[in-house]
């Protein structure tokens, strides 16, 4: 979680529009998805439907890639031909799967391939020419084809082509001034801004290659088989989840948690992962890590075989191998992150940059990556650290946010050795004395992305809910929205006026804590800070924001996000008016008496309560000008919310918004008859619409429909004058009309619902909107 979680500013939900019709069809009827989605941007029902069900999704054809034509049939040819590949990956999840998945579908096709993947400790990324001479004369290939790499491989490319090596490469990476010469380069960035491929990770390329090339020896079939790399590769690499990656990922997921490799299946059983339980989180914490630790601390070509074999015993042998790297790897970690974050609290002036440049000797630049993506987190900005004692020092970038890491570093390449990667993550080396150059030229390019870098971003909350409304339905209901990830983050969701039951830490390490969050009635809910032991526990009370999932178990588990201190959310308008929003308080009636012994002049607007049991309880016809108004039943349209702040005009308004005591449609009806029966026998038939309306808490369209429907029932007869005042009388002897009475029956329920509709819109949208002057609304 981004530290100080206090200290960083939340932005509520905007309003959002009405749910249409066809919208909340495509929500499968499920307002909760259906008012996120509409917060985060979506308004078209075809691209809700494409976002929740894969199979509404148009994927674009492999061609769409440039040069990915080509690529195929040269390696069509080279199929046919019997000719040998030799396939060049890279040491990170995305190459390691990417590497894989073509030896696994090259192998189905026949075909002769070799791999290899450089070791992060003596090659570091790219392909280095002396290795590539090497493997050439060992294996005398016919064809060089590059996964997750080669974009920039001027110097290896030209040397390939010298030793008459056709050379395909296929990579993500952000593109050079030029491209190597190469007879294909695969490369999704080539494409333009906005392309449904366009964020495909390297695995995501290599399995469009593949899907083109299996349709030319008819084996399509076998494509489905490969989808648990891609999902791993795309969860690993952090790419952006969108068009086609999430398209891709919603697809490999499933195959995940059935996957037949056996590789993966024994990785799953070390990190006592059950797979059925797989989500791209889980993914990303878990099987990622060891598959990195093997990249990173050991020999990447471990993990490749591991991913391909076909043998149980070398696949456990192999899968424990990675267990004890990752327990290296946490170790290395846990010393290098205390030691940035020391040199941080030791000069403090580092934190006044908008990238940290972090460089000790001693680290191992093996697990710098993964410390540099919790340290963006933790200061929320973009972090580099560098490792080595020589004169040429390396490390690893890592983004926050929107800001562009490789476009920042492209700004400073004067001083770089090598760099590459792209705009969320990278690679580097420099001479050590360029460091502190390094960090104020980084900043500045930053900077320029975005003057307020400097700035926390706020924390954006998708929406406000009570513990009474979690359980593990609602967390299902969220999981619709998955995976997530980049591109599509986590639902975040905010409870207010919480306090501490408990907290402990946890884990190998004790390096989590987990806070027992608790509510005035007694729920409760452990919110997880991961990497958080040293945060000091909340006093008092705070409100929470927080993610939601279920454990592996099947239990609500939450991490939390944000912190605040506990406050109503007060808005002000252009009419300085202010609110004060406790809808999502738990217990509506223990709210009000609160704020009626600290506000007693304050006038309470409620309706269809018995004026006997609750004096102080004025409906909209009793409304007179005050200085505080609470607003304790939520109003049935909006109309009637505007009429009854145009006649009390508050400087302040508290809004409880609870439910009516008269909520079902019988109920509603059977209440509006007596009252109609009490004018008649009490006030000789007339009453005020208002009044009326006020006594079932109804709005005046279904207080209308509704004397229809009595009059047409037989029941009643009455008139209505300009003043909308009502005179009722007894009908004269007359059958009823069956037909007009069902269309008025009909125009009644349609207004029940209509006025139902706008309760739940109002206990949802923000209450700027709602409270605004009716000068100022939309027509």
């Amino acid at each position: 979680m981004t530290y100080p979680a206090a200290e960083r500013a939340w932005h509520l939900p905007e309003a959002e529009l009405p749910i249409a019709p066809d919208i909340l069809a495509a929500c499968d009827f499920d307002e909760l998805i259906a008012t996120i989605l509409l917060r985060r941007g979506f308004n078209q029902p075809s691209a809700i439907r494409a976002f929740l069900d894969p199979s509404f999704y148009t994927p674009a054809p492999p061609e769409s890639l440039p040069d990915l034509t080509r690529a195929s049939e040269l390696l069509a040819q080279t199929v046919r031909r019997k000719g040998k590949i030799l396939i060049w990956g890279d040491f990170d999840v995305d190459g390691q799967t990417a590497t894989a998945l073509l030896v696994d579908a090259l192998q189905r096709l026949g075909a002769h391939a070799v791999y290899y993947v450089p070791q992060r400790a003596t090659e570091s990324h790219g392909i280095k020419v002396e290795r590539l001479q090497a493997l050439v004369a060992q294996h005398q290939p016919d064809l060089l084809l590059t996964c997750d790499t080669g974009v920039s491989e001027h110097s290896a490319v030209e040397t390939a082509q010298a030793l008459g090596l056709p050379v395909i490469i296929t990579d993500h990476h952000e593109l050079g001034e030029s491209l190597p010469r190469a007879q294909a380069v695969v490369n999704p960035k080539r494409l333009p801004l906005g392309h449904p491929l366009r964020t495909l990770p390297g695995v995501g390329v290599a399995f469009k290659l593949v899907q083109h090339l299996f349709a030319i020896f008819g084996q399509t079939r076998h494509l489905g088989a490969l989808l648990d790399l891609v999902a791993l590769g795309i969860v690993c690499d952090v790419a952006e989840q969108v068009g086609d990656t999430r398209h891709l990922l919603q697809l490999g997921m499933d195959h995940l948690r059935l996957t037949e490799r056996i590789g993966l299946q024994e990785l799953l059983r070390v990190a006592k992962l059950p797979p059925e339980t797989l989500t791209a989180e889980r993914l990303g914490f878990t099987l990622g890590p060891r598959l990195n630790a093997v990249g990173r601390l050991g020999d990447a070509m471990l993990a490749v075989e591991l991913l391909t074999t076909r043998d149980r015993p070398r696949a456990a042998l192999i899968a424990g191998s990675l267990e004890r790297l990752n327990v290296e790897r946490r170790l290395l970690s846990r010393q290098v992150e205390e030691a940035a974050r020391a040199m941080l609290e030791a000069d403090r002036s580092l934190l006044q940059e908008a990238a940290l440049v972090l460089h000790q000797p001693e680290w191992h630049v093996g697990v710098l990556g993964g410390v540099a993506g919790n340290l963006a987190e933790r200061y929320a900005r973009p972090v580099v650290l560098l490792g080595g004692n020589g004169a040429i020092v390396s490390g690893s970038a890592r983004t926050f946010g929107d800001l562009d890491i490789y476009a920042a570093l492209a700004q400073a390449a004067d001083l770089l050795h090598t760099f590459g990667g792209h705009r969320g993550a990278a690679g580097l080396s420099l001479a050590v004395q360029h460091v502190p150059a390094l960090r104020k030229r980084l900043s500045n390019a930053l900077l320029k992305q975005r003057p307020e870098a400097l700035q926390v971003p706020p924390l954006h909350i998708d929406m406000l809910c009570s513990l009474a409304t979690l359980d593990t339905d609602f967390a299902k209901r969220l999981q619709r929205l998955g995976p997530f990830g980049e591109g599509n983050p986590p639902v975040v969701l905010a409870t207010s006026n919480l306090h501490v039951s408990h907290a402990a830490t946890f884990g190998r390490d004790n390096e989590h804590l987990r806070i027992v969050a608790e509510d005035d009635d007694g729920r409760t809910l452990p919110l997880i800070v991961w990497r958080g032991a040293d945060l000091a526990v909340p006093e008092g009370r705070f409100d929470a924001a927080y993610t939601l999932s279920l454990d592996a178990c099947g239990q609500l588990e939450a991490a939390l996000v944000g912190l605040q201190r506990h406050a109503p959310i007060v808005v002000e308008s252009e009419s300085a008016l202010q609110v004060h929003d406790w809808r999502r308080d738990s217990d509506p009636f223990a709210r009000l008496e609160a704020l009626r012994a600290e506000l007693p002049e304050a006038q309470v607007w409620a309706e269809a309560y018995n004026r006997l049991d609750f004096p102080h309880f004025q409906r909209r016809a009793q409304l007179s000008a005050c200085k505080t108004l609470i607003i304790f039943t939520a109003p049935p349209d909006l109309e009637t919310l505007r009429a009854a702040l145009s006649i009390t005009a508050p400087q302040s308004v508290h809004v409880i918004g609870a439910p009516p005591p008269l909520v079902r449609f019988e109920d509603l009806l059977r209440q509006l008859t007596l009252a109609l029966k009490n004018a008649l026998t009490h006030f000789k038939g007339t009453v005020g619409l208002a009044e009326l309306c006020g006594a079932v808490a109804a709005s005046p369209e279904f207080v209308r429909r509704a004397l229809d429907f009595l009059a047409a029932e037989g029941r009643i007869s009455y008139q209505e004058d300009s003043q909308q005042r009502i005179q009722l009388a007894h009908p004269e002897a007359a059958a009823a009309c069956r037909a007009e009475s069902e269309a008025h029956l009909k125009r009644m329920r349609a207004a029940y619902e209509e006025m139902e509709a706008f309760r739940r819109y109002f206990s949802l949208m923000p209450l700027k909107l709602l409270l605004k002057p009716s000068s100022e609304s939309a027509p």
